[in-house]
């Protein structure tokens, strides 16, 4: 038989024991979740006050019947289904905002888009059999919630990519069924968002990744991708993006820059931010989408704009000498192609281009092709001429290689390449003087 004192001491201990839990239960109140109407999102988020905890349930917007029908449509004819799995986990999907709100356009909204967007729009094979709704949704559409997003955007050159591919698809003479295939991928950019923020989730922190511009700003004629991600910045970008992206949905936990970082400080859409320098070799400034030069005032306060990014990491001392170091490598480049582009002026002048002006440009320019600066073309151009547009090629990789702190990009694949372009011009240059004395003193006449 237990004692009598043991006995009592138990007892003590459980009846302390269940007066601990009555409490704790007591001082935790649960709201329970409303429930959904219509497929809503629910988040539980715990708030903590002195000596309780509250858990609160933010139920978020249900989408619209007229969403309910589009998907149902769609999933019945087996159409996009991973589309609307990608936004059924989206931010817009929370939010309520359904397919209406972006893939119906008002004919109202309609009168109000310029011809060059109607014919985007109007070329999107779009099979519903509302005549309302549209497969493409431009940069506009966005704008009605996103305005100072939109606003910021319409600032910037990807605001007129479109009307620069078909700018340069007359002077390549690209047949328009070539657009779509191969132009037209990047340049749609003047219409949609989802060139960054892809459909349909439309993730901020995929928009915000290189990974996100490379698709266009790649290869051998503006590689800033691969300037980027083989530099010390992107080095170590890659080195800790699997960690830090997985633990933080902020790019400025990140250890190095990325695109966003230094062209879209603080989330602006003007991808024209701190941007100071134009092509070389052409005697201006940065020019903006309208293509007016700027003046010292406002590249001085571009320049602080960007030295403003760049010393959130680095000193200002560092960063201006950095920048100094690229100015004096663009100012070198530039004096160099105005001495190869008088070159060419030199044999135009003496009727030594061959094909003549004449049979090259078939549309009003103000002069030879070449001088149309970013706008070049390789087709239908004397051998002089081709070799002058390569220079211009490796001139580009090489200043922005500068601009973008690499040294392979500046020096190997620019610097270098662009020395070899202009060797190959002066031999051309030699080559076509020395026929040409040939022939005049033979009596020959010039082609």
């Amino acid at each position: 038989m237990p004692h009598p004192l043991k006995y009592f001491t138990t007892m003590i201990l459980f009846t302390e024991l269940f007066w601990f839990a009555s409490c704790a239960t007591q001082k935790k109140t649960t709201i329970p979740p409303q429930k959904a109407t219509v497929a809503p999102r629910e988040e539980t988020a715990a708030i903590t006050r002195a000596e309780e905890t509250v858990t609160v349930t933010k139920k978020e917007k249900g989408i619209t019947e007229e969403s309910l029908r589009c998907i149902t449509c769609h999933e019945e004819r087996k159409a996009t289904h991973g589309w609307i799995a990608d936004w059924q986990g989206s931010r817009h999907a929370r939010k309520g905002v359904g397919c209406e709100a972006c893939h119906v356009i008002s004919d109202k909204e309609l009168a109000t888009k310029d011809a060059i967007e109607l014919e985007y729009l109007s070329d999107d094979g779009n099979s519903c059999e509302d005549n309302r709704v549209h497969r493409r949704v431009t940069a506009a559409n966005c704008g009605r919630c996103h305005g100072k997003e939109y606003r910021e955007f319409m600032k910037s050159r990807h605001s007129i990519g479109w009307q620069r591919m078909l700018e340069c698809g007359k002077l390549m003479a690209l047949p328009q069924d070539a657009h779509s295939d191969k132009c037209e991928q990047c340049h749609n950019i003047q219409f949609k968002c989802d060139s960054c923020h892809t459909r349909h989730t439309f993730n901020t922190l995929e928009a915000k990744s290189p990974e996100a511009c490379r698709t266009c700003h790649m290869g051998t004629d503006n590689p800033h991708y691969e300037m980027y991600i083989s530099s010390k910045h992107g080095s170590v970008y890659t080195a800790s993006q699997s960690l830090i992206l997985k633990e933080s949905r902020s790019i400025q936990s990140l250890r190095s820059p990325v695109c966003v970082t230094c062209h879209m400080p603080q989330g602006t859409h003007d991808m024209s931010f701190g941007l100071t320098r134009g092509p070389a070799g052409t005697g201006l400034s940065y020019t903006g989408r309208d293509g007016a030069t700027i003046d010292d005032v406002e590249f001085a306060r571009r320049r602080e704009d960007m030295l403003s990014v760049c010393t959130t990491c680095h000193s200002l001392r560092f960063a201006k000498k950095t920048l100094m170091t690229a100015d004096d490598i663009h100012k070198e480049i530039g004096a160099v192609i105005k001495d190869a582009r008088d070159i060419i002026l030199g044999l135009k002048n003496d009727n030594l281009l061959f094909p003549s002006v004449d049979e090259t440009v078939k549309i009003p320019l103000p002069g030879h092709a070449f001088i149309q600066g970013d706008i070049q073309s390789y087709t239908g151009k004397s051998r002089i001429e081709r070799l002058f547009i390569k220079l211009i090629r490796s001139a580009d990789v090489a200043w922005k290689g500068a601009y973008h702190e690499n040294p392979g990009y500046a020096y190997l694949y620019g610097w270098t390449r662009f020395q070899e372009d202009l060797s190959d011009m002066k031999e051309e240059v030699k080559k076509l003087r020395e026929e040409a004395e040939i022939r005049r003193k033979m009596g020959i006449k010039l082609r």
